[in-house]
Formats: structure tokens, sequence, C-alpha cells
């Protein structure tokens, strides 16, 4: 009776051990396989479970360290990734920021130079229009110098026409007949006239400063 449950012992041992080696073995897998398909946080949770159950196995131990480096080279990269992720962002920003800051700067210049542009035309319209009255001024005065000009060219020729006529109505007859019989006409009896009153003229000029002048008294007075 005590072999029996000896012997009874030594199954149930062996039967435990044996699931206990199928349970090792099972989780093992499980985790390989949750690795594989880059799922580390469920392969790790796997092995942990398998070493609640059989601590110290070293099959799933190593698996574990595999695992935790594994996990820790990945939070490392995804932190890489997010601070990589943050300095484009940031980048982008900034580089948007640029573009504003070129394109404002752009259109400030644009503005400028259109500014410019419309003053530089707006004093050569002025220039122009100042080139114009002054033009149409000196062409107005001289037109009007010119009217006068020719209303006094003919106020003089109507007066001497008038003084011609006054003249001619004003010569006695016998003088008139005079003249024609002397084949000299009345222009040139006129222009004989006008030499001899000029003559007459200079002499008695000269005799006037002659009497003003003072006698030279070693000279006669002949």
């Amino acid at each position: 009776m005590i072999k029996f449950f000896t012997i009874l012992s030594l199954l149930c041992a062996s039967v435990m051990h044996v699931n206990a080696q199928m349970l090792e073995d099972r989780k093992f897998h499980e985790a390989s396989d949750y690795y594989v398909n880059n799922d580390l946080k469920t392969a790790l949770a796997t092995v942990k479970e398998g070493l609640r159950q059989k601590p110290g196995d070293k099959k799933l131990e190593e698996l574990r360290k595999l695992l935790e480096k594994e996990q820790q080279q990945q939070k490392e990269q995804e932190k890489k990734d997010q601070q990589k992720k943050e300095q484009d962002k940031k980048q982008q920003e900034q580089q948007k920021k640029d573009q504003q800051k070129q394109d404002q700067e752009k259109k400030d210049q644009e503005k400028k130079d259109q500014e410019k542009k419309d003053q530089k035309d707006k004093d050569q319209k002025d220039q122009k229009d100042k080139d114009q009255q002054q033009k149409d001024q000196e062409q107005k005065n001289k037109d009007q110098k010119e009217k006068k000009g020719e209303e006094q060219e003919q106020k003089e020729q109507k007066e001497k026409e008038e003084q011609e006529k006054k003249d001619k109505k004003e010569l006695p007859p016998d003088v008139a007949k005079k003249l024609e019989q002397m084949k000299i006409s009345e222009d040139k009896a006129k222009m004989i006239l006008e030499a001899m009153k000029n003559q007459e003229t200079q002499y008695l000029q000269q005799n006037k400063r002659k009497a003003t002048e003072k006698r030279d008294k070693s000279k006669p007075d002949w």
C-alpha cells in the first residue's frame, strides 16, 4: 500500500513537472510570436506571466532581457523620433515665419516702388503741365506783342496817311502849280524842305554854342 502511494506521488510530480515544462514552452513560444509581430508590450507581459509561474526559468529570463532591451531601444527611438518631429515642426514654423516675413518685405518694397513710380509720374506730369503753361503763356505774350505791334504799325500808318492827306490839303495852289512846272513831286519837295529845315536848325544851334563859349581875349573878335 505504501509503495502504491509512493508511485502515485512520483507520477503526480512527474506530471506536474511535465505540465510546468509545457507551460514554460508555451509561454516562450507565445512571447516569441508577439515579439516577431513587433508587439513588444504583449510579448514582455507574456514572459513575465511565465516567470511568475516558473521563476528563474533560463529561457524566459533571456527572452525577458532581450525584450526589455528591445523595448528600451524602442522607447529611445520613439523619443528621438518625437524630438525630430518637434524639431522638424519648429523648423517648418520658422520657415513659415521667414517666408511670411520675406513675402511682407517684398510686398512692402513693391508698394514703395509703386509709390515712387506714381510720384515720379506725377512729377513728370506736373512738370509737363508747367512747361505747357509756360509755353502757352509765352505764345500768348508773343501774340499780344505782335498784335500790339501790328496795331501800333497800323496806327502809325494811319496817322502818316492822315498827315500826308493833311499836308496835301494844306499845300497852296500856287505852290503846287510851281512844283508841277518844275517837275518836282510833292514828296521830293517835302524832302528838300525837311533838309533845309534841318540845316537851319543846325546853324542856329552852332550860333547858340558860340555865344555861350568864353571869348579868348588874345584873339580878335572877328
